[in-house]
């Protein structure tokens, strides 16, 4: 029996622009750009596993505590460069009362950069898989 690797990604929204940050060498997708967010772990408990995943991963990242609302956008199914086969969960968080100063881990966020849509599009480094991400994230927001 095959089993996926569960990913949660949080597309993280502040004064129209979405903290992305760049993967680091020697990982999957590395220097391409991305939302913060990682692996569900067993730590992440009992409860809404994948909120608390999410609220884990962005604090180990970028050192933010969400407090805001976090929304279910999409998921979907690819294999990583080991062939594992991933499900990857995104998510939307909109900053209105949680703290927006970053203070990256930078063996894991080499950089970060607070970026609008358009630019996310237009740069250089955005992998097609970021580009439909955002498309969800877009249309989630205005169907409300």
């Amino acid at each position: 029996m095959e089993r996926f690797l569960v990913v949660v990604e949080c597309a993280i929204e502040h004064n129209n622009k979405f903290l992305i940050i760049k993967r680091p060498a020697g990982v999957h997708a590395a220097g391409f750009l991305a939302f913060p967010g990682g692996k569900v772990e067993y730590k992440d408990g009992s409860g809404n596993i994948l909120v608390e995943a999410i609220k884990r991963e962005v604090f180990e990242e970028v050192g933010l505590e969400l407090i805001d609302p976090i929304r279910f956008v999409t998921s979907s199914y690819f294999r990583d460069s080991h062939q594992e086969h991933v499900l990857d969960v995104i998510f939307h968080c909109k900053l209105e009362k949680s703290k927006t100063e970053v203070n990256p881990a930078l063996h894991e966020v080499p950089e970060h950069y607070w970026l609008t849509m358009d630019e996310i599009l237009a740069h250089k480094d955005t992998p097609p898989w970021l580009e439909g991400y955002l498309s969800s994230v877009n249309n989630f927001s205005t169907i409300k």
